[in-house]
């Protein structure tokens, strides 16, 4: 069985029922789905998720006394699990009709522990922005795996589908807020888990402007900064960056600036409206600190293609007909 966690706080009726419909019509049907009411103030969300868990014996509902944030929802929807894997679900986002199904083959056929897998853009409407956000092919090599994530995060959090026993062994989530999934992942990679990228989409990923790493971004990067160091195998990073994390300041005022360009940015990549580049061009120029980051930002992209196009030709050498196979790689 596969126990599935998903954590409910402010989103619509409409979002919330296209997300657990996508679960209970997966081809794979031995799961149970976990759903944390993290908002129990708001009637309409605990009305329609009561009634979700009385259709569906395989619904199981978790009401909070009171918000207690995503990190403590999770965990306590993992203590009452009875699955033998554990995956996560967005309360947004929208799960492909064979995702349980191909994760658990991929997991199975590559003997791994963990797996994630690539996404399709959505914005809050539903549109499609692109076919794929990551690069379509798998990447199941531990040192390309460790290579790809210190540079950026690229196992979305809905994705992900790993043993049981890999939740257990590091306890659940640690309260890293707004990056708890980047710590888990860098902790399974530190305890020795086999980690494994699916290349297929499958997953449609909502894309908010206004979600919480939007809005504390700054932070957010800061903290990506400390949880890497964890990639160069400190023995006490554990402890050190907890406590790091905890405790940072951040001064508001700074904060409010960088998040504005990063929404600008994601209006401008949108739109490509020349209104737009003008708005970001001025917000640029009145916090230059910023800068740095933005360039960092652009070239993460060009920075993972290349990491997995560097896997796709050390494939290919190994190959049968390594010549003619390499001119079509390096002509494409």
């Amino acid at each position: 069985m596969i126990s599935i966690l998903m954590s409910v706080y402010n989103e619509n009726n409409d979002i919330l029922s296209e997300s657990i419909h996508s679960i209970e019509t997966q081809s794979f049907q031995d799961w149970e789905l976990i759903i944390v009411n993290d908002n129990p103030k708001n009637k309409n969300i605990s009305t329609f998720l009561t009634a979700k868990a009385k259709a569906n014996p395989k619904i199981k509902l978790i009401t909070n006394e009171k918000n207690i944030g995503l990190v403590n929802s999770l965990n306590e929807a993992f203590n009452i699990s009875r699955g033998d894997y554990i995956a996560r679900m967005d309360a947004d986002d929208i799960s492909l009709f064979e995702r349980l199904e191909k994760q658990l083959s991929f997991l199975n056929s590559f003997d791994l522990d963990f797996v994630f897998s690539n996404v399709q853009s959505i914005d809050e409407t539903g549109q499609t922005n692109k076919r794929a956000v990551l690069p379509e092919m798998n990447l199941v090599d531990d040192q390309k795996i460790r290579k790809v994530i210190g540079v950026s995060d690229i196992a979305f959090h809905p994705t992900w589908l790993m043993k049981k026993s890999v939740m257990i062994l590091l306890n659940g989530y640690r309260s890293i807020d707004s990056a708890e999934d980047y710590d888990f992942v860098i902790r399974s990679l530190r305890s020795h888990f086999k980690l494994g990228y699916q290349g297929e989409v499958l997953l449609q990923y909502r894309y908010r402007v206004d979600s919480i790493s939007r809005s504390n971004s700054l932070r957010q990067e800061r903290i990506n900064k400390i949880l890497q160091q964890g990639l160069l195998n400190q023995k006490k990073w554990e402890d050190w960056s907890l406590n790091q994390v905890q405790n940072m300041s951040i001064n508001a005022l700074e904060e409010d600036k960088f998040s504005s360009i990063l929404q600008l940015g994601v209006a401008f990549k949108s739109s490509r409206k020349i209104g737009d580049i003008f708005r970001l061009s001025w917000k640029i120029f009145l916090y230059p600190k910023s800068i740095p980051s933005i360039i960092k930002r652009i070239l993460i992209d060009k920075k993972i293609q290349r990491i997995f196009s560097m896997w796709q030709i050390a494939r290919i050498i190994r190959t049968p007909h390594v010549s003619e196979r390499l001119f079509v790689v390096i002509a494409s």
